[in-house]
């Protein structure tokens, strides 16, 4: 319990930098919660990041179908925060943001073995090209049992 109160007095020390990221952090609270209000529900669900800037609402979604609705309604958003107490809106900018620490959808692809075929090619290339570099990669490309990753069978 000290230390969270030793952290309290840190952070609302008037006039410090940590008083001041806190200041900005509570007023960015408020700007997300009074959004939230304003948008319809499944709406303020998939929002996931919130910027006022200079008039410019920016908001990161959870999908392009939100981004594409919203971006559809950005019209009606501006003049629903006419009256905001942030100052008017003149612009919405949306965008597709991923969670923070999400893992990734899908895990990469395993290398595929290269058929026989595959092979062949390799190293008939490999024996045509004037390019001795060129046609040494082809022969350790052709032996190496696997295929490039992201690539297609040759």
């Amino acid at each position: 319990m000290g230390s969270q109160q030793h952290l309290h007095k840190l952070l609302a020390a008037a006039g410090g930098p940590l008083a001041q990221l806190l200041h900005a952090s509570e007023e960015h609270a408020r700007l997300l919660a009074q959004l939230r209000q304003r948008l319809p529900a499944d709406l303020a669900a998939a929002r996931r990041r919130a910027a006022l800037d200079r008039g410019r609402l920016r908001l990161g979604v959870s999908g392009s179908a939100w981004a594409t609705r919203l971006r559809f309604m950005a019209p009606q958003l501006c003049r629903q925060l006419a009256d905001w107490p942030y100052g008017p809106v003149d612009a919405v900018q949306v965008h597709v943001a991923t969670a923070t620490g999400a893992a990734p959808s899908a895990a990469p692809p395993l290398p595929v073995p290269l058929s026989t075929a595959s092979r062949e090619h390799l190293e008939t290339v490999a024996k045509t090209t004037a390019d001795p570099r060129l046609a040494a990669a082809l022969r350790a490309l052709a032996s190496s049992n696997v295929q490039p990753a992201g690539s297609a069978e040759l």
